[in-house]
């Protein structure tokens, strides 16, 4: 090898480990960035449920209440930021367990109305490529694929909002997702009872977190007669599940915590003006 050709291969050499190393550069400070906003938020594996985790317990609800699922409205809109997330969250569980029913078709209605309300959220961008490996993996019937791009969906989204650093709304789409997912799980517990179900549903933790979330709103968002609403019947669950003192639910306070479930979901779906005040009578 003559020493010019050597000199040209070491420059690349340097070259490339320069490059290598300047791309670890800026991960790792992409990282360490992404991690400081999530701890300015409020949102780190130390505090906060995973979402992974809180969709996955979702497997455990068998057989799963499509009744509920069918019966509700994907398509509505709202007129306000705190609802569209909840709904957001909402629908993502809504598409977790259809997956676990296996209905693909029913998947993909979920799919197209997440993208509509991402794009009401005003984080539509990365959903477009999300969405359609979510229908090509409903093609293939491949359910556990499906399950991966949802909880990717929700990760995505929850990534848009801290990039606008919207705090409020990024913990507002995850308490919708354990809601709805809440309210299946007592829906499926009621009509088939097991203490393991029950006791999935009795996590305070998880509760205490939503609390402390929607105890952060701003004020006057939080004084508000549908957030006041909501935040009350999200605590009436978390008194019942302490009237259990650490053991399973029994059936019939399983049946206590689905009806305060369908409250709270009723009040964050309901019609509201634009002072947060509930435009229906809703029979609570």
């Amino acid at each position: 090898m003559n020493r010019f050709f050597s000199s040209v291969v070491v420059a690349g050499w340097i070259a490339c480990a320069s490059a290598f190393a300047q791309a670890e550069i800026e991960r790792e400070l992409a990282e360490s960035s992404e991690q400081h906003m999530r701890e300015e938020l409020g949102v780190n594996p130390v505090t906060s449920p995973s979402i992974a985790g809180l969709l996955q317990d979702l497997e455990a609800f068998r057989p799963v209440p499509l009744k509920l699922i069918q019966e509700t409205d994907h398509t509505i809109g709202f007129n306000n930021r705190l609802q569209t997330a909840l709904h957001f969250g909402s629908m993502v569980a809504d598409g977790f367990m259809l997956t676990i029913a296996e209905r693909p078709q029913d998947v993909q209605t979920i799919g197209r109305e997440l993208i509509r309300q991402s794009r009401a959220l005003g984080v539509g961008g990365k959903l477009t490529s999300r969405s359609k490996s979510l229908f090509e993996f409903s093609d293939k019937g491949d359910w556990v694929g499906m399950r991966e791009e949802l909880i990717r969906t929700q990760e995505d989204v929850e990534e848009s909002m801290m990039e606008l650093h919207d705090e409020e709304m990024a913990h507002m789409v995850s308490l919708g997702g354990w809601l709805r997912g809440f309210q299946l799980g007592a829906t499926s517990t009621v009509e088939r009872y097991s203490i393991q179900k029950a006791e999935i549903l009795a996590r305070l933790t998880i509760m205490d977190y939503f609390l402390d979330r929607l105890d952060t709103l701003n004020p006057n968002l939080k004084s508000t007669e549908m957030v006041t609403a909501f935040i009350a019947k999200i605590r009436d669950i978390r008194r019942v599940v302490l009237e259990t003192q650490g053991s399973a639910p029994t059936p019939a306070q399983v049946e206590t915590m689905r009806k305060l479930a369908d409250e709270a979901e009723a009040i964050a779906t309901a019609k509201v003006d634009g002072d947060g005040r509930l435009i229906e009578k809703l029979n609570l």
